[in-house]
């Protein structure tokens, strides 16, 4: 089976949340496989499926490789639900009037929320990501009377 490479990962990534990552002053444009602003998404979303990253720094095509193929697209909505994340993280801007111009930033921000609210739940939904595991069990407690204080009766 073929290995995908890292750069492949960076145009699917870009072009869902590209024009977002711009906004927040994120590299949102490089897809040769040096993005460095995508190595904390893609190795977070890399563990989050079961790999291993060698240097969380720098993500490369061997840390993709302990990717189960069965996984794909679980690891590319993690990476991309934590470039939201990141996202979310960088819009600083506030709302602006000067005179009769007004700027609305925030609603951006907004949007990044929707955005990631609408990604939990399909990762919820399609995955079980965040869904706690319910597990059962009995307990046995042994309280019954068992006659332990009556006096024994020894035989001559």
């Amino acid at each position: 089976m073929a290995v995908i490479e890292r750069a492949k990962f960076e145009v699917i990534l870009v072009a869902r949340s590209g024009k977002l990552m711009v906004a927040a002053d994120l590299d949102g444009t490089t897809v040769d496989g040096s993005n460095t602003d995508l190595n904390d998404p893609l190795g977070v979303a890399i563990r989050e499926v079961g790999g291993s990253v060698g240097d969380i720094s720098s993500v490369d095509d061997d840390d993709i490789a302990t990717v189960d193929s069965t996984k794909t697209d679980q690891f590319i909505d993690t990476a991309e639900l934590r470039i939201l994340q990141s996202i979310e993280g960088n819009l600083d801007d506030v709302d602006t009037t000067a005179g009769s111009h007004s700027r609305r930033f925030s609603q951006l921000a907004t949007q990044v929320e929707k955005k990631l609210q609408r990604l939990e739940k399909k990762l919820e939904d399609k995955y079980g990501v965040g869904v706690p595991v319910m597990t059962a069990g009995v307990i046995l407690l042994d309280i019954a009377d068992h006659n332990d204080d009556l006096p024994t009766t020894e035989s001559s």
